[in-house]
């Protein structure tokens, strides 16, 4: 008895240092780098490839281990420690990785490869913490929890894989997200505006008074106007964006920086339209739209995928689509006798 309780002793040591181990990977992933890279010479293609072998790596461990687990007689706590040394060894070398990556090859790309190995590393922990369970009890082979935890650490393996390979792309990525949020957002409004949808519920919804079209319409217009931004941009930025230096691959930071504003405010203002309408409320959330759609049309301006004649084109038609909505809904102001809303040119 007392020999089982020293051998199961030992088991419980070597996790739990395991356990410390993983958590002091996790915490090195927010430290600074040593000594920064940057964009010029690095080899972005070999990194990617490399970090994958690491990550297979890594999975090839954890699945050791989990075998090894499964199988009866369980190994020795010093074989369990080799295992897992091993498996530590892999963590280590994405940690090494990671600060090897370019400081100014781009924000976006970063902290979704940050985010992604975080998470392999927290289901590492997850993974050791399901051994020291387990430690001493009988499951039959196809439901024993370290399947499942394996099967974490294999499914945030794959998803190093499947990263943005640059910023650009990691940029494009979270454009699509704001894209798809703000044709929802469109999508929910125009159905309610649609009367079959109305009718199925009678009374009992709220309706719009007949003035309120009036203010719903341009209001309307800004939001779709707010669609299309997105949606040139980010076509703009597949055919025309470059990734050669350090200063391009910030360029999309900047400006998705700016693009992720627009989705809580298309949300504010479609809203403010939801019946009762409320005019204030709308007044309020048109001119904070107008302000940040015209503030995306400067930006994009001076960036680099913006100086092609067809990008200075639409530019310029978007920028008029928000004056125009925007008059439209100061016009409609002034006609219901409420205090007047300026409207300035895009620059």
């Amino acid at each position: 008895m007392g020999d089982k309780g020293d051998k199961k002793s030992l088991y419980k040591k070597t996790f739990k240092t395991m356990e410390q181990n993983i958590k002091n990977f996790l915490d090195q992933i927010d430290d600074t780098s040593p000594e920064p890279k940057f964009v010029t010479g690095f080899d972005f293609a070999d990194f990617w490839v490399d970090l994958h072998k690491m990550s297979e790596k890594l999975c090839f461990e954890a699945n050791k281990l989990s075998m090894s687990w499964l199988s009866p007689p369980i190994p020795s706590s010093s074989d369990m420690t080799s295992m897992g040394s091993c498996l530590e060894l892999a963590c280590v070398a994405l940690i090494a990785a990671f600060h090897s990556f370019p400081s100014d090859a781009g924000l976006a790309v970063r902290a979704a490869l940050k985010e992604a190995l975080k998470s392999v590393f927290e289901s590492c922990l997850n993974f050791v913490k399901t051994l020291t369970e387990t430690l001493g009890k009988k499951f039959s082979a196809n439901s024993h929890p370290i399947l499942q935890s394996f099967g974490v650490v294999m499914s945030k393996c794959e998803i190093i894989k499947n990263l943005p390979k640059s910023n650009k792309m990691a940029c494009l990525d979270l454009i699509k997200d704001q894209y798809d949020i703000l044709k929802d957002a469109l999508s929910e409004l125009e159905e309610v505006k649609n009367d079959a949808f109305v009718d199925d519920f009678g009374d009992s919804v709220e309706q719009w008074t007949e003035h309120d079209h009036q203010i719903i319409n341009p209001s309307i217009g800004m939001i779709k106007t707010s669609i299309v931004l997105v949606k040139k941009t980010s076509v703009t930025i597949k055919k025309s964006g470059l990734e050669e230096s350090g200063e391009q691959f910030k360029e999309y930071d900047t400006i998705l920086e700016k693009v992720n504003k627009l989705s809580a405010l298309v949300d504010d203002l479609a809203l403010s339209l939801y019946p009762p309408l409320d005019w204030s409320e709308c007044k309020q959330t048109n001119q904070v739209l107008k302000d940040s759609l015209e503030g995306v049309l400067l930006c994009l301006a001076s960036l680099h995928f913006m100086q092609s004649d067809d990008a200075c084109k639409w530019r310029e038609f978007i920028g008029k689509a928000v004056i125009h909505n925007f008059s439209e809904i100061e016009r409609v102001f002034i006609t219901q006798g409420m205090a007047e809303i300026k409207v300035s040119e895009t620059e």
